[in-house]
């Protein structure tokens, strides 16, 4: 008599290919979910950018310049900066440093948040001893990230607030030595 012994068959069953695709959905769906987070927490680090990136280097630029004038002024324009009229305490857009040279003379600066072309800009403008008059155009742009520049020293200190292009506000405080 011959048997017949069973013949294994090559393949998975039912319950096994139901636990694979079960498990690589899930691993699936964990990697989108850890993407969609990605995004997300890009867009909001991406938000903040002035914050992150800029508002630091500028601290650091208006520290130094502060730091080394000898007196400064709050303007509400940079007009009335150049002219040196209508100095005010709060809500300035224009801020003129004066400098102590070594040989005696002053030079001046004038830190102002005004519009050029339709863009918001931070400029500095630069006056040397021998210079007669204010140069028409910035000696350089600070920045041009900034949707509102606050000049006031009503508390007693020079305090710079900056509102960046998405709201976010950062104040920075010194006084010249």
């Amino acid at each position: 008599m011959k048997t017949t012994r069973p013949r294994r068959r090559a393949g998975y069953t039912l319950i096994e290919m139901t636990l694979a695709l079960a498990l690589s959905m899930g691993i699936a769906s964990a990697i989108v979910a850890l993407l969609q987070q990605q995004v997300s927490f890009t867009r909001v680090i991406s938000k903040f950018q002035f914050l992150r990136d800029e508002a630091p280097q500028i601290n650091t630029l208006l520290a130094n310049l502060i730091n080394k004038a000898d007196s400064y002024r709050i303007y509400t324009s940079r007009a009335n900066a150049m002219a040196a009229t209508g100095a005010v305490n709060a809500s300035g857009r224009a801020l003129r440093l004066r400098f102590r040279n070594p040989d005696g003379t002053s030079s001046h600066a004038i830190i102002s948040f005004e519009q050029v072309s339709g863009a918001n800009q931070l400029n500095f403008y630069y006056r040397g001893p021998s210079d007669a008059a204010w140069p028409s155009s910035p000696s350089w742009n600070v920045t041009s990230r900034p949707s509102l520049v606050d000049f006031s020293n009503n508390t007693g200190i020079l305090l710079i607030a900056m509102t960046g292009p998405n709201g976010d506000e950062i104040t920075f405080a010194g006084n010249p030595d």
